[in-house]
């Protein structure tokens, strides 16, 4: 991606905010959201301005950044507390009240795991399906080892097919990247809302189908 001039904030500004973060939530993953989300909102026709700084805002660690510790408990709300530092940064920055209320909304409603808040608007479904595609496909399956690996789960203990309901998810070091593919990853292509994303995710989510069907068929001694 190529340096921005953005008046009101550039990749390098951007990137000092990441303080702190896992392999599958990093800087670059906020890379590839932005210039995801940029390749569907000019598709789509929106507001490009408005999905570019949600999309380099919508993982900020406020509460490492506040000097606190980056705790994977602190995720359940970050979309929450990473859309209000971006209304008061936008805000001091001098982008109109319009937009910024218009980001701190695409980045409240960008995470799958809490369906209250729904995205409203198009830039917001823009931003969502950025973010789903960047956690499906080859990228998708990578992110999940590196976070299993960054908090100790097994690699594999069932075959994706067999994993229980959700309500008897496994927990712990028994939650593994199959069980991430079970419980959300294969049900994101269905969430996605622009034709854009649809036609990328499919090809995604059936590179990941193959992927979990042969990692069974290896770990099973069945290949």
């Amino acid at each position: 991606m190529k340096p921005s001039t953005d008046p009101f904030l550039t990749i390098d500004e951007a990137r000092s905010l990441y303080v702190a973060g896992d392999a599958a939530h990093d800087f670059d993953h906020v890379l590839r959201v932005t210039e995801l989300a940029r390749r569907i909102a000019l598709a789509e026709g929106a507001d490009a301005t408005v999905v570019r700084l949600a999309a380099l805002l919508h993982d900020v660690p406020v509460e490492a950044l506040n000097g606190g510790e980056y705790a994977l408990a602190a995720r359940k709300a970050h979309h929450l507390a990473a859309a209000e530092f971006a209304r008061q940064l936008l805000a001091e920055r001098g982008l109109d009240g319009p937009r910024v209320d218009a980001v701190a909304h695409c980045i409240e409603a960008h995470r799958f795991r809490d369906q209250s808040i729904q995205p409203r608007t198009l830039e917001a479904r823009c931003l969502y399906d950025a973010d789903k595609l960047d956690s499906i496909g080859a990228i998708g399956v990578a992110r999940a080892y590196a976070f299993a690996g960054a908090h100790d789960s097994r690699l594999w203990t069932q075959p994706w097919a067999d994993a229980p309901p959700d309500d008897g998810k496994p927990q712990g070091a028994d939650y593994t990247p199959v069980h991430e593919f079970v419980y959300k990853l294969q049900r994101l292509l269905d969430t996605l809302h622009t034709p854009t994303a649809q036609a990328l995710g499919r090809e995604r989510h059936a590179f990941m189908v193959e992927f979990y069907d042969q990692l069974d068929a290896e770990m099973s001694g069945r290949a």
